[in-house]
């Protein structure tokens, strides 16, 4: 995967900017740090009201688990989208979120959202905070349904970059 870099520019002053004589963006300060810090926060107690945990778990086994990544940045909370490729048989160049079908090797709907989420933009576990389980989706009460997960991602600043450009 080819990761674009951009760099920013924090101009000395408006002549110097227009001239493009500009220096490097300063580091975050820790007022900004401590934005962000209060902005996830408040952002896992709300979404944690919504967690039902295991409580549909008895009523059909699930086969698909889909992860709604949430990503802070500055201010905003952002909701990471894919595009499915226009090669695929099944729903070609369709926006959707990451996950699929689960593996008899994953443990749980946990296990299913992060290996496809790793398998479909390469997002590994470890920068993953799981905020909250949101009712399934029964499409056939006898055949499957479709959970939801919640969460928070921790990605590298270039890849923060990268993916909202």
């Amino acid at each position: 995967m080819r990761v674009r870099v951009r760099t920013r520019c924090f101009p000395k002053s408006p002549a110097a900017c227009r001239k493009g004589t500009a220096g490097p963006m300063p580091r975050p300060c820790g007022l900004q740090e401590s934005v962000r810090n209060n902005l996830i926060d408040d952002a896992k107690a709300r979404l944690k009201k919504f967690d039902v945990g295991t409580r549909y778990s008895h009523l059909s086994p699930s086969k698909y688990s889909v992860l709604l990544p949430l990503l802070a940045r500055g201010e905003k909370l952002y909701l990471l989208f894919t595009v499915r490729s226009d090669k695929l048989r099944r729903a070609p160049g369709e926006v959707c979120f990451p996950g699929g079908k689960r593996d008899p090797v994953d443990a749980d709907d946990t296990a299913t959202a992060l290996r496809e989420a790793q398998e479909e933009v390469g997002l590994h576990p470890h920068q993953v905070e799981v905020v909250s389980h949101l009712v399934p989706y029964f499409i056939n009460v006898k055949v499957s349904s479709v959970n939801f997960l919640l969460q928070l991602l921790h990605p590298s600043p270039t890849i923060m970059d990268f993916l909202l450009g």
